[in-house]
Parts: structure tokens; C-alpha cells; sequence
């Protein structure tokens, strides 16, 4: 039986403004990360951030595969209730998406989700990331990971290493070597999307590596109900880098959903 699920509820001051928000975190995150955002929408929605499989609060096992992680998600979205609005930052959007596909939610943002239309993302770059991660060196794998999977530059990746932010991912890459195989199978085809026909808000940063923009932008052209934002000045964390932004973002979105 699947570990289940566990999910930080940061409860609204006014719950009947808004639909509740349920959080899809990404491959390096866990729900104690979206907390100064969750706190930011507060005012308007009940947020409810998942720690996935393997972070966090939650279980694990060694089987893994991107449609288990989706029935997590149908787990909290029963909690959260039908007119809930499903948010997936990077891996956490290729759940979500297939979370949709399944059982489309009342309306959903994506943050950057890696479809790998160029190709496997992970692909060679594994055999040396998992040598790293059974050497116990937790730090070169992470900067192995954002250099060959996130494509950040090198520069990027040493003005990262000067962060708070830096010695809390250097911990949970773990388990990004699987996610990276589930990820690699994803596969590229958009056009099965096209049948999402719910409002849909996707949301890349104007310093994000260009292929997840890129992707963002060609999965805007295949859903049928999408809008495109860019927050200018942040890259893939802006939750945590620029959170107002991102809560103007979502909250603007929210305002605009049909009753």
C-alpha cells in the first residue's frame, strides 16, 4: 500500500472569497517551503502544500512512478473539496498535469513543468548524479543536477551556493534521480492536453532557464484555456524569491475564475 500523502494546510481568513489552493511542490522542495507564500494569500485561500513522496513529513518507497504521485494529489484534493485550484511548481506540474489528465481539477497554475520536448532531460547526465548521491555527496550532486538537468549556468549555480536556499536542496536530491527517469518518460507529446478544457494559468520567471520558459510557452499554445505570465526579475523559485509577485500572480488569476 502507497504511504499516504502529507499535506500543510495554511488555513484562510476569509475561506468563502476564495477556492482552496493545492500545492504540488517541486522535485527540491517540500510544503514548509511554500509557507511565506501560503501566508501571503492567506487573506484569500486556504492553501494546502503537499510534501510528496520521499520529503518532508511524508512516507516513501522505493517503487516510484508519476501517476502514484497523482493519486496523492486526488487524495488532497478530496480533502481540499471540488472547486479547489491545483498549482504544480516544476516536477510537481508534470504531476499535476497528469493528476488532469485522469480527473481534471476546477481550475489550475503551472510553475515551469519539464516536458521533455527536446528530448530525455536526465538521460546520460544520471549515471554520474546517482554515483554522487551514493557517495553521500550531497553537495556536488546538486550542483551536478542544476547543471545538467536545470541547465543553470555555472555562475548562477555558485551565486545559489552563497544562499540560505543552498544547504537545504543540497539535502533532498535523493530522490530527483527517479523523478528524472519519470520525467524522462513523460514524453513530448502535447497534443493530449488539448482536451483540458479549464482555465489554466502558467507562470514562468524572466531569468528561468530558457528550455522551461520555452516549454511553458508551447504548452500555452496547446491548452485550450490558458493565459501566460511572466514575473519579471525571478527565475524557478519565485515562491521563495519573489513571493508577492507570484501571489499577485495567482490571486489575479482567482479573481478572473468564472462563479
Amino acid at each position: 500500500m502507497s504511504p499516504p500523502p502529507t499535506a500543510r494546510r495554511s488555513p484562510s481568513r476569509s475561506p468563502a472569497r476564495a477556492a482552496p489552493l493545492v500545492v504540488s511542490t517541486g522535485a527540491l522542495n517540500a510544503a514548509q517551503d511554500w509557507q511565506i507564500l501560503a501566508d501571503l494569500l492567506a487573506p484569500h485561500f486556504t492553501t494546502y502544500a503537499i510534501d510528496r513522496r520521499g520529503r518532508g513529513a511524508s512516507g516513501d518507497k522505493s517503487e516510484h512512478a508519476i501517476q502514484r504521485e497523482a493519486d496523492d494529489i486526488a487524495a488532497v484534493l478530496d480533502l481540499a473539496g471540488p472547486d479547489a485550484i491545483l498549482l504544480g511548481h516544476s516536477y510537481g506540474g508534470l504531476v499535476t498535469l497528469a493528476h488532469a489528465l485522469h480527473q481534471p481539477p476546477a481550475a489550475f497554475i503551472l510553475y515551469e513543468p519539464p516536458i521533455p520536448l527536446g528530448g530525455p532531460v536526465g538521460g546520460d547526465a544520471l549515471a554520474p548524479f546517482e554515483e554522487a548521491v551514493q557517495a553521500g555527496d550531497l553537495d556536488q550532486t546538486l550542483t551536478l543536477g542544476l547543471r545538467n538537468f536545470l541547465k543553470f549556468p555555472d555562475e548562477a549555480i555558485e551565486e545559489f551556493r552563497q544562499t540560505p536556499f543552498w544547504a537545504i536542496r543540497a539535502s533532498m536530491p535523493p530522490t530527483w534521480a527517479r523523478e528524472m527517469r519519470a520525467m524522462d518518460s513523460f514524453g513530448d507529446d502535447l497534443t493530449r492536453f488539448a482536451a483540458l478544457k479549464i482555465p489554466t494559468l502558467l507562470v514562468i520567471g524572466e531569468l528561468s532557464p530558457r528550455w522551461l520558459a520555452d516549454v511553458s510557452r508551447r504548452l500555452h499554445q496547446a491548452l485550450p484555456d490558458a493565459r501566460l505570465v511572466e514575473i519579471p526579475g525571478e527565475a524557478h523559485d519565485t515562491f521563495l524569491t519573489g513571493p508577492h509577485a507570484l501571489a499577485d500572480a495567482i490571486t489575479a488569476f482567482a479573481d478572473g475564475l468564472p462563479d
